[in-house]
């Protein structure tokens, strides 16, 4: 495959200064940075052209003004390319949905194509979200005749209401899906959309499957809330699961169709008693003494961490806060700084029953510093020089939520030190990629290993060890396409590519990472060809796939049942070996789920 594409967009959740700020970090829809084009140096007869159709995937209709992107795959490392940024050619389809390219240089490319009210689709994807083919130009080629469907958005639009059938205004409603990560089923916010003043909502660019929704209303109180009248519950709105459930269990998921509009979506906020987190801050806070300084409160289940913002207020003068309309349940207190960027500074978790807390204490944890060295290891091939230690970069993924601010990423220096300083305190993966020619082989912190795994963070904490070794494997082969014989990628004599796409081929580790890594990915090419190098020496089960899910994979149950479909593969250092894989087909796929009760869209 291309890339990895993850699925969905994702909502994160801001409190700050004073009121609840939204912000959305969007990841899928649009077309992506700006294309360069490659640098020229083919002969003005031997460029190409690509010309075709862009149209509704679901009524056929044309689609003008859509953005099409032509994207030149396996561009070596500096290979002309002073952008720093993607290579390839951009047009917009005319009023009868068609385009034109010209002056390509010839090489592989994906097409894609996207628009305001669809979905992001490439030339050739098996559904939304899936990777395409690879379109190969020779010199002077043209593509005259490529059709391109773009699949129209699902909307979800409803009203949000209070336990009397009236209005809510200004409540966020997220829409949520079932994913899974490290080995476990959990569940994810996506994007949503803030209630109107007649509490009407609509969520857009919703793609097909299975999701719930929740709603909740937002509250940031800057100097706290007054107690409740003496002898009276205070009653408030919580955050609801559609239709009118308090925790996902009891939601009812909703389906989406492609191009499908879910109107009606309502959900009746359910309302009970709610209470108050009273306590105070503890320890200096390491920053600007004229930020504001702000204590969320984070819904939290340790068996499913998704995680909503359940209230928050400043923090006072004499360090003492108060959060109030809380409903019974597990919370995380994080303790914020908003000003020079978004700190977090400390955190404590807290039960609320059926009263209020008091005399909470959370402590400030001064950041920390983390240090560590890359080292080689092995001796690079003959005639080839050095890896360089400027194309290494190691980077922090927070592994618990609402985690911010510190320098999480670095590159190391001439001597293989890095520092990554002004950490927040907490959980943390550490990532390191490998340059071509070498593969990570351990990360140490102390005596442990955390290659892949969770670590805490905390002040004075080890020196970490990296290393990166010599030797990597490289693995080729050939897809066999079911009755599809040697069909290549390139251009046929009718202006149309010819029928074989591309197949994602995926290497399954014994044993995944904790973190949910290990996996392998590829893609075959024309006629079913793949090579994939810089691979770590180890056993692998070895799959092609007609369409790739990158979430299942990552459900154990689905890679047990996949292993009887699968080729092993040894390799060690420096190996150089060729395997034959058949097709795992969607069908096949799609057998597996049905087997293990997975509903997974084939839009």
């Amino acid at each position: 495959m291309s890339r990895r594409a993850w699925p969905h967009p994702v909502v994160l959740s801001l409190l700050l200064s004073g009121q609840a700020l939204w912000g959305q970090i969007v990841f899928a829809p649009g077309g992506g940075p700006a294309l360069t084009p490659p640098p020229s140096t083919s002969k003005p007869e031997d460029r190409c052209v690509v010309q075709g159709h862009v149209s509704n995937a679901i009524t056929g209709e044309p689609v003008r003004k859509a953005n099409i992107r032509l994207t030149r795959q396996n561009v070596a490392p500096n290979a002309g390319n002073t952008s720093q940024g993607p290579q390839g050619y951009s047009t917009i389809s005319q009023a009868d949905g068609s385009f034109k390219i010209e002056n390509i240089e010839p090489g592989n490319y994906h097409l894609s194509g996207d628009r305001a009210g669809y979905l992001l689709t490439e030339y050739g994807s098996k559904g939304v979200g899936q990777g395409g083919r690879t379109i190969t130009l020779r010199p002077g080629q043209q593509l005259t005749n490529i059709s391109l469907g773009l699949t129209p958005q699902g909307v979800i639009t409803g009203k949000v209401l209070d336990q009397d059938g009236d209005p809510v205004a200004g409540a966020m409603v997220q829409l949520v899906v079932e994913m899974w990560q490290r080995g476990k089923l959990r569940h994810i916010m996506q994007n949503g959309a803030n209630t109107n003043d007649l509490g009407e909502y609509r969520i857009a660019n919703v793609r097909p499957g299975k999701y719930y929704l929740v709603a909740q209303i937002m509250r940031f109180s800057p100097n706290g809330e007054p107690p409740a009248e003496p002898g009276k519950p205070d009653i408030r709105p919580v955050r609801t699961f559609y239709p009118e459930a308090t925790a996902i269990g009891g939601a009812t998921p909703i389906q989406v169709r492609a191009g499908q509009e879910l109107t009606g979506t309502d959900i009746r906020l359910h309302s009970t008693a709610t209470y108050h987190i009273r306590g105070r801050i503890v320890g200096a806070i390491p920053d600007n003494p004229s930020d504001r300084i702000t204590v969320s409160a984070a819904a939290r289940d340790e068996q499913d961490p998704m995680w909503t913002i359940g209230g928050g207020t400043s923090v006072t003068k004499d360090r003492t806060f108060d959060i109030a309309g809380l409903a019974p349940g597990s919370y995380t207190l994080t303790v914020f700084t908003a000003g020079r960027g978004i700190r977090a500074f400390g955190r404590q978790d807290v039960e609320v029953g059926q009263a209020d807390v008091s005399d909470v204490q959370i402590s400030i944890v001064p950041p920390t510093t983390l240090h560590g060295q890359v080292m080689f290891e092995g001796n690079p091939p003959a005639g080839a020089s050095p890896v360089s230690l400027k194309n290494v970069h190691v980077y922090l993924a927070p592994a618990e939520a609402m985690m911010f601010g510190g320098n999480m990423n670095g590159v190391p220096g001439d001597d293989g030190n890095f520092t990554l300083d002004n950490l927040a305190p907490g959980k943390y993966y550490l990532n390191v990629n490998a340059p071509a020619g070498t593969y990570l082989k351990s990360v140490r912190l102390g005596n442990q290993d955390i290659l892949g795994r969770e670590f805490d963070l905390a002040q004075g904490t080890a020196p970490i060890s990296v290393i990166l070794s010599y030797g990597v494997a490289e693995l080729d082969g050939v897809v066999q396409f079911p009755q599809s014989g040697t069909d290549s990628g390139d251009a046929g004599p009718n202006g149309q590519p010819n029928a074989t796409p591309d197949a994602p081929v995926v290497l399954v580790p014994d044993k995944l990472n904790e973190d949910g890594s290990g996996l392998r990915f590829g893609t075959s090419g024309a006629g079913g060809a793949f090579t994939m190098k810089n691979l770590p020496p180890g056993h692998y089960r070895a799959y092609a796939l007609e369409r790739l899910d990158f979430n299942e994979l990552q459900n154990p149950d689905v890679l047990k049942e996949l292993e009887i479909k699968g080729t092993d593969v040894e390799l060690n250092q420096n190996d150089k070996k060729q395997i034959q894989l058949p097709l795992i087909t969607t069908g096949d796929l799609q057998q597996i789920y049905t087997k293990l009760g997975i509903e997974v869209s084939q839009q």
